[in-house]
């Protein structure tokens, strides 16, 4: 799997040209940074061929107000789209959280992004399900360095307020289709659709308050309380975060079907070194069907490695261990030194393989809660 945010260029392109010129929203000194769209879309432009930033008044696609930000672009080989806006300077000098309201025409994985001035790119993955507007909230601590070979460096590698430039927004199946052909096996595999697609945001604001007065613990990867599922879905599968009105624990809900035809993957993208030190994940998970789960670590430098699970599909919840001494390396691990080195590990996968295996298929959820890192 590739580093989740692509390696583009096209931003460095953007504030070569005019676009830090234009009139920025009025900055106030809370919320920093805000837009209802009830007036117009600027600074927001489309990026990519085909690809349109405009205001829709219609009353079905708008959440609040009377506008809304829409995002027209299509997903095909050669063809990358991005919704970006520049960011005046220091505006977002004591920023401490990021809220939105996005809805798409499709199941999708959308990347958020925000760029330094002659820095890094720092992003985050989340999942919506078709055509329901999900509610958006993100911290500072969520966007993660990108860290490809082609993606900018950063002096410090950590995010600087004071150098943010600009914020983008994209579709991560643009990612897998510059490397697929239509209708091929390996885009069945991944449930990949080609064509154009919209996505509506609203009521969007950069704010100096944090999301929470509490602290996320450190052995949390992911505690699941922000509204989205910050999670990259592969193949036909839908994700959302749950709440168990009795325990008042957060859960990763995942709806999809078993098919030997089709590749069926949850992905976390984690910051660089958040294992170093530990020895084990921690997790609870429950199946309604009975399943065979391949979980994954990639590190930066290309190895994978995987342990296997065997859930029961009674719908009950178990704490799952894994030591990383039980990971082993994947066949098509690209590994410089051929060992885990958990402090590299830049992404975490869970696979379904009971359908490859031949086990069942059909339709089946997967509960995720309490993914920690001991």
């Amino acid at each position: 799997m590739k580093q989740f945010l692509p390696i583009i260029n096209i931003l460095g392109v953007l504030f070569s040209l005019s676009v830090c010129a234009w009139a920025q929203p009025p900055q106030l000194p809370e919320p920093l940074y805000a837009q209802n769209f009830d007036g117009d879309i600027t600074p927001w432009v489309g990026l990519g061929e085909g690809s349109k930033a405009s205001v829709d008044r219609a009353i079905e696609n708008v959440k609040q107000g009377t506008g809304v930000l829409r995002f027209d672009y299509k997903v095909a080989a050669g063809t990358v789209n991005l919704l970006v806006s520049p960011i005046a300077p220091h505006s977002l000098d004591t920023l401490r959280s990021i809220s939105f309201w996005i809805k798409a025409n499709r199941n999708a994985s959308l990347v958020f992004a925000l760029q330094e001035q002659g820095g890094g790119r720092f992003g985050t993955i989340f999942s919506v399900i078709a055509n329901q507007w999900q509610q958006v909230e993100i911290a500072p601590d969520d966007l993660i360095l990108q860290t490809g070979s082609d993606d900018p460096k950063d002096e410090n590698d950590k995010l600087d307020m004071d150098k943010v430039e600009a914020v983008a927004i994209m579709d991560f199946d643009l990612i897998f289709a510059q490397s697929a052909t239509p209708n091929t096996p390996l885009t069945r595999l991944f449930g990949l659709q080609y064509g154009p697609r919209t996505l509506y945001i609203d009521d969007l604001v950069f704010s100096s308050k944090p999301l929470s007065p509490e602290p996320k613990e450190n052995a949390l990867i992911d505690d699941f309380k922000h509204p989205q599922a910050a999670w990259l879905k592969i193949g036909d599968m839908t994700l959302e975060t749950i709440q168990d009105g009795g325990t008042k624990i957060n859960s990763l809900q995942a709806n999809y079907t078993q098919s030997t035809a089709h590749l069926t993957a949850l992905a976390k993208p984690i910051p660089i070194g958040i294992l170093a030190k530990k020895k084990e994940l921690s997790f609870e998970l429950a199946s309604r069907r009975k399943v065979t789960l391949i979980v994954q670590l990639e590190e930066k430098s290309g190895g994978k490695y995987n342990a296997t699970l065997e859930v029961p599909g009674d719908e009950t919840p178990a704490t799952q261990t894994l030591s990383f001494d039980d990971f082993k390396r994947s066949d098509d691990s690209k590994d410089d030194d051929d060992r885990l080195d958990v402090e590299q590990v830049k992404q975490l996968f869970i696979i379904d393989a009971s359908a490859m295996i031949g086990q069942c298929e059909g339709e089946n959820t997967l509960w995720l809660s309490q993914l920690r890192a001991k």
